[in-house]
């Protein structure tokens, strides 16, 4: 096993739902025509290439329209986003937004013109930045685990050189807009491995200092848990380390809540005629006990993967994982900062934040 790991959490329950629409138990067949034309033209988001529409199939009319940011977005005079549900006004005082990305992203993948990670979260009242990552620096996490024997056999911490370049640059940038935003602590908000890592942040600058500079840790689609005995942990023991280190409860002692968010749009089955289902069983397993068989998720971490027993706010969106449609630099229209999405989690989380302000006065 893996050091520090502990025995695998069992299916979550008791969670805050906020599913939009609601589709846990909706057929998953919208994989051929994004925009009503006919063809798979590369619309949407799906594991393998495009979440689409199919004219063939039957599909809720929640699922309309799904190759589009929102309602008209895409017609020849273009509708203006819709009226967003969580505002920074909400908020006394204002945290910045630095977003974290996931392996393999580079920062570009959150910035697309009006209906990427930053301009979304902007409409809402946020100052938003992404860490400076570019997909190629994603190359140290192997050439110094290469180096480093701890990371070879799977008892990595924290501190790994791995992941150290990550952690490194996030508190500097953590440090500089905390300074120019007069002090006003920031809110990590991670993508992916961006999620774990925002722990291993927030834990190595240690409850001083997080405290200071941190608002909170916002986790989107983060796979916190450790892997199933006999399966290889891509954290190399980084994850076990946090958990026996730096738990949610833990850095909420700190006052810096942790907001664990999943997705849960696919359920896997290695069996199904509909290949995202197939490719979400495969994805699944490497997390789960098991082939994936039954298991629901975001098409690339489980549910039960992604969402903490101890953390402040747990909370599922119906949505897929990766940021951009596969293979493009086009940004998803069913990712968790998507702007149908967005909401689901962004509401509960600032009022949260506002109710830690009001008790703080």
């Amino acid at each position: 096993g893996v050091a520090g790991c502990t025995a695998f959490s069992p299916p979550v329950r008791n969670y805050i739902l906020t599913r939009w629409p609601s589709s846990r138990s909706r057929p998953l067949a919208m994989m051929a025509d994004g925009d009503g034309d006919g063809d798979s033209d590369g619309d949407g988001d799906a594991v393998l290439g495009a979440i689409l529409e199919s004219s063939s199939s039957p599909v809720p009319g929640a699922a309309r329209g799904i190759g589009e940011y929102w309602p008209g977005e895409r017609t020849a005079k273009p509708a203006p986003p819709p009226a967003p549900g969580a505002m920074a006004t909400a908020l006394r005082s204002v945290p910045p937004i630095l977003v974290l990305p996931g392996f393999g992203n580079d920062r570009t993948d959150y910035l697309e013109n009006a209906v990427g990670a930053v301009p979304t979260l902007n409409r809402r009242g946020f100052n938003t930045t992404v860490l400076a990552v570019k997909q190629s620096m994603w190359l140290q996490v192997f050439a110094k685990g290469a180096l480093d024997w701890s990371f070879l056999r799977g008892s990595a911490t924290c501190e790994s050189p791995s992941y150290s370049w990550y952690i490194s640059m996030a508190i500097e940038e953590i440090e500089r807009l905390c300074a120019e935003a007069g002090g006003e602590r920031v809110l990590l908000v991670g993508h992916s491995a961006g999620g774990w890592l925002a722990r291993a942040v927030v834990g190595l600058m240690g409850q001083e200092r997080a405290s200071e500079l941190v608002r909170g840790v916002v986790s989107l689609g983060a796979p916190h848990q450790c892997p199933p005995e006999g399966v290889v942990d891509v954290t190399r023991g980084v994850v076990g380390d946090l958990e026996t280190r730096f738990g949610a409860s833990k850095m909420s002692r700190w006052g810096v809540p942790v907001i664990t968010v999943a997705g849960d749009c696919l359920t896997g089955d290695p069996s199904s005629e509909f290949p995202w289902n197939r490719a979400s069983a495969s994805a699944y397993s490497t997390l789960t006990p098991g082939d994936g068989t039954g298991v629901i998720g975001d098409g690339v971490v489980p549910l039960e993967s992604a969402l903490l027993d101890d953390a402040a706010l747990r909370l599922t969106v119906d949505c897929m994982h990766s940021v951009v449609v596969p293979g493009t630099t086009v940004s998803s229209t069913v990712w968790y900062v998507a702007e149908s999405r967005v909401d689901s989690w962004l509401e509960p989380t600032v009022r949260l934040l506002a109710k830690l302000e009001a008790e703080s006065i």
